[in-house]
């Protein structure tokens, strides 16, 4: 006759059972936690509203039409502050609320592409270590949309979460 499972055989197949669950999620292409996405998409669009908000200021404005013109030579460098300026503030906008977020993020990543290899001339482990990885996350978002905890959800969805 057979005999019964020690009980400590059995507690220990468990516990092994358990902590195999729990390390599954890590080799799984499911996400973890899909709403994490848009804790980084808000922290992002206001991050980069920082960069922006230099267009309300008019001593720092002047700076940047400085820099512009006088070390990157760019043509009319004050209508070019004003566009890069004006995009970081209101695309960040946009982004950290979740609407218009494709178009958004697509002038982004057009302003992240000219601060990371022109401005910053490609050197992204370098001083444009910053912009090229804003960069990247304009990227995942363009491509992965704004989330389910967006008004582009919302207003896709009339008005229901």
């Amino acid at each position: 006759m057979p005999s019964a499972p020690e009980p400590c055989a059995t507690l220990s197949l468990a516990a092994g059972e358990k902590s195999q669950s729990m390390i599954l999620p890590f080799f799984s292409s499911k996400p973890t936690w899909p709403n994490g996405l848009a804790i980084v998409r808000v922290l992002v669009g206001v991050l980069i509203m920082k960069y922006g908000s230099v267009i309300f200021d008019r001593a720092q404005m002047v700076k940047e039409v400085d820099y512009f013109g006088s070390h990157l030579h760019l043509p009319a460098p004050l209508l070019m502050v004003y566009l890069a300026k004006g995009t970081e503030f209101f695309g960040g906008l946009l982004l950290a609320s979740g609407l218009f977020t494709r178009g958004a993020t697509l002038l982004l990543i057009i302003n992240m592409t000219v601060a990371t290899f022109f401005a910053n001339r490609g050197a992204i482990f370098g001083d444009g270590e910053r912009s090229f990885l804003y960069l990247l996350f304009f990227l995942v978002f363009f491509f992965a949309g704004a989330g389910k905890w967006s008004l582009d959800h919302w207003l896709s969805n009339r008005g229901k979460w």
